[in-house]
């Protein structure tokens, strides 16, 4: 049978591990979002141009290429984007879609749709990228002028 003094303990333990849970989670976020003054990343931001033309969607990532942190990035939205990124030079990995089709998620008669998408940029700008930028600390500007020619 459990006493009241046991029932307490058992209630604080509870509590207490759950206040460490707290605080850890809360120490990791701060530690992958740049809110301590220790983490080493700088903002880089820009446009992303194909052919002269803003890319309308795509991505951006960026990868310390001394192994320092993990890979980050961005979304493009209307030819723009904004990421934080670990300070050093980093490859960079711009992808940008065009939709090739559409096909249904399930196989029935009203299934909705998803968008088919495929690559219009060639693998040196992604995949087998030549693109490096060697970030600093505060703003990084950096617009990315590409072809989609192979």
């Amino acid at each position: 049978m459990i006493n009241n003094k046991q029932a307490n303990y058992k209630s604080t333990i509870r509590s207490m591990n759950a206040w460490c849970s707290i605080g850890f989670v809360f120490w990791l976020c701060c530690s992958l979002t740049g809110c301590g003054e220790s983490t080493p990343m700088g903002e880089v931001s820009g446009q992303v141009i194909v052919d002269g033309t803003p890319a309308n969607r795509g991505s951006v990532a960026f990868t310390p290429i001394n192994g320092a942190g993990p890979s980050t990035g961005a979304e493009i939205q209307d030819g723009k984007y904004t990421a934080m990124v670990f300070l050093g030079k980093n490859k960079v990995e711009v992808r940008v879609p065009k939709v090739v089709g559409k096909q249904k998620l399930y196989d029935t008669p009203d299934s909705p749709e998803q968008d088919i998408l495929e690559e219009i940029l060639p693998a040196k700008f992604n995949d087998h990228t030549e693109l490096e930028i060697d970030v600093q600390k505060g703003k990084n500007p950096k617009d990315w002028e590409l072809s989609a020619k192979k």
